[in-house]
């Protein structure tokens, strides 16, 4: 996969730059990091280095042109990899070709376009297809950067996180977390009594989804973002062709990134109708809370979905195919939700595959097998699919770009690149970690690399949360992961029954856990399950992303009494320091 060595952005002023000397040739190899040219701007030099490991296959700016920042002057290839056609080399500095006249630039301005995207006079310089957590957060980078950008997005702003997940679940959470409370409390008085509205709360999640999405909307124009309310489909890499009620029309776009996101996945032996059998989507719409519910799928959302029904009164049972529930996460943080799920009632058969759905007049019942394969059925008001997402790679024109695969989703390197130069690709559709925060930041890291800088996506330090009661949180590698890779490893538990804090709310159920190398002291990943460990992952986050190690973590002071100290416990047990856990 080709990758393109551009002109940085010298300055907020600078707007081009002369390459005075190219120190690898072509066929050379080179690594990142390496330096690959001297380029001047304002009387001032600058090495550039290699964006990529690779081979040196084509210059395309020769020493002595003057070019504008954020031209390709060059081109990375695999061993054995030819040059794509479209790079064509400036034959010389009276060769060169002249830039547009630009605007008054901006504080953080991007100054012109490639030479090719001024030749073919693009529309804009970057277009993004998707306006979910990934697209509209690329685009907003982008017009920061002083790109003219396009958002094109044919369902609601916010994409399914905004409208259909993120967001919507919390909403509900939150609504039932004061039954969950009141209800394992000692202190309440006719707390059994207490219900919630469904409707009300579907009401208030309809407002907190309209208010950010309005929010959403008022960020691009702010940004400058172009947004149009369309289908985008691929012509060609540089061309969109985009359908809505006023008709069609093609656009062109210097760069393009891809952030269509993802669907429910379907289960063939369980057709969804959205009555008896639905997804996530119409559970997120319902009107009253069934008497009962099985829910196919123990990921994360089967185990926050089973929560929230559960709370409102539901009898919910999970069916999982694998050997346990939320099965990417640390086992003793999967054995403590699943002891705080069955306490709220939901019972969890593992290692069971759903066979059909058989509809009677009293609801739908579910067929599954287990290891011995005998059949075992179960009825319920509502049979709910939450089997995960699956990418929306159909109806935007990929057989037009000849891209190249990575399974069901769109192959891109560790900078958002796919296999045709110009395209990116970002979020769900790439299968890589399918977070909303994780779009977001491979949104960014695209266009910082589109516009000129060098990028690089780390998933092993993407954060992963699951928002039950207890949350459990994780980032980096898990114990079992760790060991796995050959290295040794030393970890540090802080229970939650030793914070003051955790004692005082009445939310004892919890561990912090951090794995640790025993001789570098770098935090290889950390586990936690409590209250707010969605919250507390971010300072384990920070801290591995600082390189800094368990003894800078144990040393930091926190303020007292709070749920942080567990985290700072728990690096200092990894010393063998601990001073609250006996």
């Amino acid at each position: 996969m080709a990758v393109e060595i551009v002109l940085p952005m010298l300055g907020v002023t600078v707007e081009k730059g002369t390459i005075i000397e190219w120190l690898k040739t072509e066929g050379d190899a080179v690594a990142k990091g390496e330096s690959l040219y001297i380029v001047e701007a304002d009387k001032v030099t600058t090495e550039v280095e290699s964006p990529s490991d690779g081979i040196l296959g084509r210059i395309l700016v020769p020493a002595g042109v003057e070019v504008p920042v954020l031209t390709v002057v060059g081109v990375i290839v695999a061993q054995g990899e030819a040059v794509p056609d479209n790079y064509q080399v400036v034959g010389g500095a009276a060769e060169a070709p002249a830039p547009a006249p630009a605007p008054e630039p901006a504080a953080d301005a991007y100054s012109a376009a490639t030479p090719q995207a001024e030749a073919q006079n693009y529309d804009y310089d970057v277009a993004v297809i998707g306006g979910g957590p990934g697209g509209y957060v690329a685009a907003i980078r982008a017009g920061q950067m002083g790109a003219r950008v396009l958002l094109a997005e044919k369902d609601a702003l916010g994409g399914t996180c905004l409208n259909r997940g993120c967001i919507p679940t919390k909403s509900l959470l939150s609504d039932v977390h004061p039954l969950h409370q009141i209800r394992k409390s000692a202190v309440y008085t006719g707390a059994g009594k207490l219900a919630a509205s469904l409707s009300k709360m579907m009401q208030r999640k309809d407002e907190v989804v309209g208010r950010m999405s309005a929010g959403v909307e008022g960020l691009l124009k702010a940004n400058k973002v172009t947004l149009s309310k369309t289908e985008a489909k691929f012509v060609d890499a540089h061309t969109l062709e985009l359908t809505g009620p006023e008709g069609a029309k093609k656009v062109s776009a210097a760069k393009v990134i891809i952030a269509t996101g993802s669907r429910p996945s379907e289960v063939p032996p369980l057709p969804v109708d959205g009555k008896a059998v639905i997804n996530s989507d119409h559970a997120l719409s319902l009107k009253e809370a069934p008497k009962s519910m099985v829910i196919v799928g123990g990921g994360v959302i089967g185990v926050e979905l089973a929560t929230i029904f559960s709370l409102l009164g539901s009898k919910v049972t999970i069916v999982e195919l694998l050997p346990s529930i939320v099965a990417m996460e640390d086992p003793e943080a999967v054995a403590a939700l699943k002891s705080a799920l069955e306490e709220l009632g939901i019972e969890i058969i593992t290692e069971a595959r759903a066979q059909k759905v058989k509809k009677g007049k009293n609801g739908p019942s579910l067929v599954i097998t287990n290891g011995d394969d005998r059949e075992r059925t179960l009825k319920a008001s509502l049979v709910l699919v939450a089997v995960g997402r699956a990418p929306n790679t159909e109806g935007w024109g990929r057989d037009a770009l000849g891209l190249e695969m990575d399974g069901p989703f769109v192959k891109v390197n560790a900078r958002m690149e796919t296999s045709v130069p110009g395209v990116y690709a970002i979020g769900d559709v790439v299968g890589k970690s399918m977070l909303a925060h994780t779009a977001s930041e491979e949104g960014v890291v695209a266009v910082e690399n589109l516009m000129g800088a060098s990028r690089q996506m780390d998933y092993d330090r993407i954060p992963n949360c699951v928002y039950t009661f207890p949350e459990v949180a994780s980032v980096g590698l898990r114990e079992a992961q760790a060991a796995s890779r050959g290295l040794k490893v030393k970890v540090g538990k802080f229970p939650y029954r030793f914070s003051g804090k955790a004692a005082a709310m009445g939310e004892e159920q919890g561990l912090v856990k951090i794995v640790s190398d025993p001789e570098l002291g770098e935090i290889l990943g950390a586990c936690i399950v409590g209250q707010h460990a969605t919250d507390l992952i971010g300072a384990v986050a920070l801290a591995m992303d600082l390189e800094a190690t368990v003894d800078d973590l144990g040393e930091v002071v926190m303020g007292h009494p709070t749920l942080a100290e567990t985290v700072k416990e728990a690096a200092l047990d990894c010393l063998g320091r601990a001073i609250h856990k006996p």
